[in-house]
């Protein structure tokens, strides 16, 4: 764990402050790729995120200090589960229920939502909490993995489990609040590893829902009879 520690800066210095790395090669790629699933315009879903020395990014702020301080080895662990693989959770609780887990289905999804999360992602280029953190006075502890190497918003973490929240509740309608749960946990996680806003997690979950209302109509004959079944 890193502890960020405290500066201060002017407004217009602190909000001037964007995500300066660059995409990886393989990210490039991953930016062009097609999306068959997808046939809406996606570039305009979500909103600019507020300014870095907005009321709301203060909040927010405010909330990943409070959240992301000693945390217990079980949230540790709960962070880490849901760092290594969004799916983890849903795929635990599809287990105990007796439930099929649609591999197949949410990795065609996945493959589409991933290009939208990335070409936001650098479009937008918010810093993450704890690159502001120092400058507006908030102490922030980070959880230090390879999955936060890119802008914060939206919530890529975050777009995928509501996402999968969604294809399961289509699937299982009897366990949508369980599947809504879920996702919620994973926005959770990532805010108490210290490397999301709440206001990530709400462009995530606006996303990810936009987006299964298009896609879900586009699959193929075989999930979309399933998804029919279920009505």
């Amino acid at each position: 764990m890193i502890h960020i520690l405290n500066s201060t800066g002017g407004s217009d210095e602190v909000n001037s402050i964007r995500y300066e790395g660059n995409s990886t090669d393989k990210e490039k790629v991953e930016t062009k790729r097609p999306t068959p699933l997808i046939t809406i315009d996606w570039d305009s879903i979500i909103p600019d995120p507020p300014s870095n020395t907005s009321d709301v990014t203060k909040k927010d702020l405010k909330e990943v200090e409070e959240l992301s301080r000693g945390v217990s080895y079980e949230e540790f662990d709960f962070i880490m589960l849901v760092d290594d693989d969004t799916a983890n959770l849903f795929k635990s609780y599809a287990k105990k229920a007796g439930l099929d887990y649609p591999s197949e289905l949410i990795d065609d999804v996945m493959h589409d939502i991933d290009m939208v999360i990335l070409n936001l992602k650098y479009k937008f280029r918010r810093p993450r909490p704890f690159q502001i953190a120092p400058h507006l006075g908030y102490v922030i502890t980070v959880i230090q993995t390879n999955t936060h190497q890119t802008p914060s918003y939206p919530s890529g973490h975050q777009a995928q489990g509501s996402i999968i929240a969604e294809v399961m509740s289509s699937l299982y309608p009897e366990h949508k609040a369980k599947w809504d749960e879920l996702a919620n946990l994973v926005g959770k996680a990532r805010v108490m590893q210290g490397v999301h806003y709440s206001g990530d997690n709400e462009a995530g979950v606006t996303l990810a829902k936009t987006l299964w209302a298009d896609m879900k109509n586009n699959l193929s004959d075989h999930y979309s009879k399933l998804i029919k079944e279920q009505k």
